[in-house]
């Protein structure tokens, strides 16, 4: 009798013919091909980095995120699922592990916008939460697409939608695979580092290290969230909060913040002096700006945090720890839903710090609020001229030249000699109903607006340094 062992011997020994590819595999090789070749050409044309989503408007983001194969931005696993860097194809999103601990990811190839787009379409119904920018063209938003419970047969429907012009066309990028924030899980804001480096956050934490391809979930200590985030020369800071609010308002009932930073392929650190920041215990909020570092001189690099009880906190990024530089004068109060203060914001730009409070008292009301400057730092502060009639302030951005801008319920002031005198260059009704949730310039001409509702699937954009806006549909074919 044959022995099974020499059967299956024989058939180990035989010859193993290879099954073909797909029909159309290696067409797709070769248009992939020739799309890293577009991106390379686009990458090295980009020119200087700069920030479109962060309070101050410093240079200090690249945002670049790589053309994605077709059924990308919309994600098919339950919200807080992980997944390792560099483990599955770009566009797909399947369960996996966490992260051995929590870091920035390593630099992958080169990434960027193709300068025609991917081709593929824009979801459904996207509502853009979040915008970045590298160069004044090539950015990205991000937010929620689709109907949720339908978005790839799964509940999560994140996605991301790039532009290579400025906002006058959109097309899918991939996205991390998570939801709209809700409590703890969620994302719903986007940074970027550089051309590969790149985070998505609030309240959830995930990287990218190679331009969106792949996105990894860090892994938070339970009960932290992360509410800020910025990037600049090499290095990321994050204030990571304590926070017990539900639904879409996770940066509600946080009563604790701590500053963390990581280079690029560290882990990350609590910085000194910034942590377990509190309002005496009370819900509050706090906010995060870097500012300078440009080449040659990257040291001379600082970040300020407005701290939950109006401490103004500094240091050089390459610090171990941050001190305090000065009182400001208003305090950040609640969080609003993006997780930015509400009653203070701060911005930085030719030199000075610039905070914005919201009008709180009866003798304020119907203002807008009150700005004031800082040349040192935050150590003092003076009170500008008055603000114009023209809605609740929302977010504050600050540029060379004198460059103040701001977004209020109602629309867009804009002044152009560190806050003498101002224009409100998109007035009520000329604007989106509810105003903007935020504003911020890419350069001394170039601005983007983000509407407080995002129903409206737009992002309002300038090219003549703030004086007229108009918007553009985030929108495709899908």
């Amino acid at each position: 009798m044959t022995s099974p062992r020499d059967e299956i011997g024989s058939w180990l020994d035989a010859d193993v013919q290879p099954l073909p590819p797909p029909p159309g595999t290696f067409e797709r090789i070769s248009r992939r091909a020739r799309r890293r070749k577009i991106s390379r050409a686009v990458l090295a044309g980009a020119g200087a980095a700069v920030i479109v989503t962060g309070l101050a408007v410093s240079p200090k983001i690249a945002g670049a995120l790589l053309n994605r194969p077709s059924g990308q931005g919309q994600n098919n696993v339950a919200a807080g699922s992980t997944m390792p860097a560099r483990t599955r194809p770009a566009g797909r999103h399947t369960n996996g592990a966490p992260l051995a601990k929590s870091q920035t990811p390593e630099p992958g190839g080169p990434a960027a916008l193709s300068a025609t787009g991917s081709g593929d379409p824009v979801p459904g119904n996207f509502r853009p939460t979040s915008v970045t920018f590298v160069g004044p063209a090539i950015g990205a938003v991000i937010g929620q697409a689709g109907t949720p419970g339908d978005c790839a047969g799964g509940p999560n429907c994140t996605s991301l939608a790039g532009t290579a012009d400025y906002g006058k066309s959109w097309f899918g990028v991939s996205a991390p695979a998570t939801g709209a924030p809700n409590g703890s899980s969620g994302v719903s804001q986007v940074r970027f580092l550089n051309t590969n480096q790149g985070f998505a956050f609030g309240p959830e934490l995930w990287a990218t290290a190679d331009g969106g391809a792949l996105w990894s979930r860090t892994p938070l200590p339970a009960g932290v969230r992360v509410t800020d985030l910025e990037t600049l020369d090499g290095q990321v800071f994050a204030l990571w909060a304590r926070c017990a609010g539900r639904g879409p308002d996770f940066a509600s009932d946080c009563t604790s913040f701590s500053l963390h930073t990581a280079q690029v392929g560290g882990a990350w650190r609590r910085v000194g002096g910034a942590a377990g920041l509190t309002a005496g215990g009370t819900a509050t909020s706090a906010s995060l700006i870097l500012v300078g570092g440009a080449a040659p001189v990257p040291a001379d690099a600082t970040g300020y945090v407005l701290a939950p009880d109006g401490r103004v906190l500094s240091g050089k990024l390459s610090d171990s720890a941050w001190t305090t530089a000065g009182t400001a004068r208003c305090a950040p109060g609640a969080a609003r839903p993006d997780g930015q203060p509400s009653g203070a914001q701060l911005a930085a730009g030719s030199g000075k710090l610039y905070l914005l409070c919201a009008a709180t008292t009866s003798t304020q009301a119907g203002r807008s609020g009150a700005l004031y400057a800082s040349s040192d730092g935050g150590k003092t502060w003076q009170l500008l001229p008055q603000l114009p009639n023209a809605g609740k302030p929302a977010s504050l951005a600050a540029g060379a030249g004198g460059l103040v801008v701001i977004a209020t319920s109602e629309g867009i002031e804009v002044s152009r000699d560190g806050g003498a005198s101002w224009q409100v260059t998109l007035p009520a009704g000329q604007g989106p109903p509810g105003g903007f949730s935020y504003v911020g310039m890419t350069d001394a001409s170039h601005g983007v607006a983000v509407p407080a509702d995002s129903a409206l699937h737009e992002i309002w954009f300038s090219t003549n340094g703030g004086r007229t806006w108009q918007p553009s549909t985030v929108a495709g074919t899908g």
